[in-house]
């Protein structure tokens, strides 16, 4: 099992929204109104007046392949929209109940 953990800035949700559907992905928690800054050339989403964006995350239990789905969609959007800035990240997941 994987854990996809999936953060961007709100603009993007309706894209991230339908990557889940498009996948499949339906294991998932989503978080709103989640404040960070990226570690390369972002500019902070803090819902501040001086940075006002905010982001959404999501973190996706899944199958290898879906998860893999996830990823490569993740870096479509993000060839696309870079500027509003996507991250995904992949983890190794032991099943609970």
């Amino acid at each position: 099992m994987k854990a996809v953990f999936i953060v961007y800035n709100q603009a993007l949700s309706e894209r991230v929204t339908e990557l889940l559907d498009k996948t499949n992905a339906r294991g998932f928690t989503q978080w709103q109104d989640v404040k960070g800054r990226g570690t390369h050339t972002g500019e902070p989403h803090m819902g501040t007046h001086t940075w006002p964006a905010m982001n959404t995350a999501v973190l996706c239990m899944t199958d290898h392949a879906t998860a893999q789905k996830l990823i490569q969609g993740v870096k479509q959007i993000n060839a696309k929209a870079s500027m509003q800035g996507i991250r995904a990240f992949l983890w190794d997941a032991e099943e609970g109940v």
